[in-house]
């Protein structure tokens, strides 16, 4: 089976699209579960700030 040139326009349009709806639907998937700024939660001014951070599982390398 062979695709004439106007059936492959058609069909890349079609998966452009498609693509396009994919990554518009993963961009904002969950979006509204996100932290905005100025809805950050305040710190407790009374709490000490931690000396030595958890900086397990990261790296500079």
């Amino acid at each position: 089976m062979s695709l004439s040139p106007d059936e492959i326009v058609d069909l890349t349009e079609i998966l452009v699209v498609l693509m396009g709806i994919g990554v518009t639907w993963a961009v904002y998937h969950g979006s509204d579960k996100a932290e905005l700024p100025g809805e950050a939660s305040v710190p407790d001014p009374h709490e000490v700030d931690d000396a030595m951070p958890d900086t397990s599982g990261r790296t500079l390398t």
